[in-house]
């Protein structure tokens, strides 16, 4: 036995306790079992009211009790407990009642305690794995919940899929795997003319990760405010979550400024895959500059500031590792090769209608496999010098 079984019994005879405990005091001893009488179904009821029992044990003809109605209303009250029934030859009807309201076992009078031990154990098995049962749905409806909670978490910080004005357009999506991840993306205008632009992948697919991805998505936009260099702000939020990260988590992430003025873009990395830009028939080229560290991991880490200059009618894409690491069924990744060929022939559309190909071609690659990361992009289509924003 795995663990203690807790019994009642139910018999009105004066010597039931001393002989159950004489029977069965092996396994009394070694912890097996452990024995709660009653003499009446009021005893009985006041006994289940003060704790939980695993086995229910009861004499077919205890005096004043109706046996069938009282299992089966055990039963419905107490689903992880079995009954079994004691019974005579001469009650055989009353037994294939009581078993079909409920008992999970029987033992005939006179009583064999080599066959009362064995159902005894087999019965006290059942409960165990019942138990088990139970406890493994509770733990996956928990799961269950915390995922949906992240899932709403993850989705409520985004800022919404699309921005058009003047000569910016943007398109962004994040598709959720089957477990929720930590990705998020943000676009915000600092002022009339400069707009921020951030993608990140927050390490971890719990509650945890979603509220880091919270805590780290408020962090970036905050300090964007307060400094006006992208490397500047990545230092002061890196500092922030290596002073306070109990959770040893991690964030890659990107952020740039671009300036309609001056049609460039500022940005600083932070572990975080390349920006893409795709020029109208052209082949694609993936941004350089220092990968950095991702923040949250060492307090000392320095950013650098890139710059890069726009011209009218390219695109720039933002995404996490759900994209080039996407695997079919035979565990082959979509990599980099996939990824630009996409790119190239929906060079000339739309940021949302590029999103799309993309998408389309993820999943015609991996074909039914389960999606084992989120797959969340932003892009955004430079055209002519933007005019004032205005809030």
């Amino acid at each position: 036995m795995a663990t203690l079984a807790e019994i009642l019994v139910l018999d009105d005879e004066e010597d039931t306790q001393d002989l159950f405990q004489q029977k069965f005091r092996h396994q009394i001893i070694d912890g097996s079992y452990k024995f709660f009488f009653a003499k009446c179904t009021e005893e009985a009821l006041n006994l289940l009211n003060q704790q939980t029992f695993d086995i229910f044990i009861s004499d077919i003809n205890v005096a004043g009790t109706d046996c069938i109605g009282f299992i089966s209303s055990l039963r419905k009250e107490y689903p992880l407990m079995r009954s079994i029934v004691i019974s005579a030859y001469g009650d055989i009807n009353t037994l294939r009642a009581v078993m079909r309201g409920g008992a999970h076992d029987f033992v005939i009078k006179p009583i064999d305690f080599k066959d009362f031990s064995d159902t005894l154990e087999k019965t006290a098995n059942v409960v165990e794995r019942l138990k088990q049962v139970e406890a493994a749905n509770k733990k996956l409806s928990a799961i269950s919940d915390e995922l949906d909670v992240s899932a709403k978490l993850q989705k409520s910080i985004l800022p919404g899929n699309t921005l058009k004005k003047g000569s910016i357009e943007i398109w962004a999506d994040s598709i959720s795997a089957a477990e929720v991840g930590g990705d998020f993306y943000d676009f915000f205008w600092l002022s009339e003319t400069k707009l921020g632009i951030v993608m990140a992948d927050v390490s971890g697919k719990n509650v945890s990760a979603a509220m880091f991805a919270l805590i780290a998505k408020t962090l970036i936009k905050s300090f964007s405010k307060i400094y006006s260099s992208p490397a500047e702000c990545f230092d002061n939020v890196n500092k922030t979550l290596c002073g306070d990260n109990v959770t040893s988590m991690f964030v890659t992430a990107i952020y740039g400024i671009v300036d309609t003025e001056k049609n460039e873009m500022v940005y600083t990395n932070a572990g975080h895959l390349p920006i893409a830009v795709i020029r109208p028939n052209k082949e694609p080229e993936f941004l350089k500059c220092d990968p950095g560290m991702a923040l949250g991991i060492f307090e000392d880490t320095e950013f650098v500031n890139n710059t890069y200059h726009f011209s009218p009618g390219e695109m720039i894409l933002l995404y996490t590792d759900g994209v080039p690491e996407a695997a079919n069924k035979n565990g082959e990744e979509y990599d980099n090769n996939r990824f630009s060929e996409v790119l190239k022939n929906s060079s000339s559309a739309s940021p949302n209608l590029l999103t799309k190909a993309l998408i389309e071609s993820i999943r015609d690659f991996t074909k039914g496999a389960p999606q084992s990361d989120d797959i969340t992009t932003l892009c955004l289509k430079y055209r002519l010098r933007i005019t004032p924003h205005v809030d």
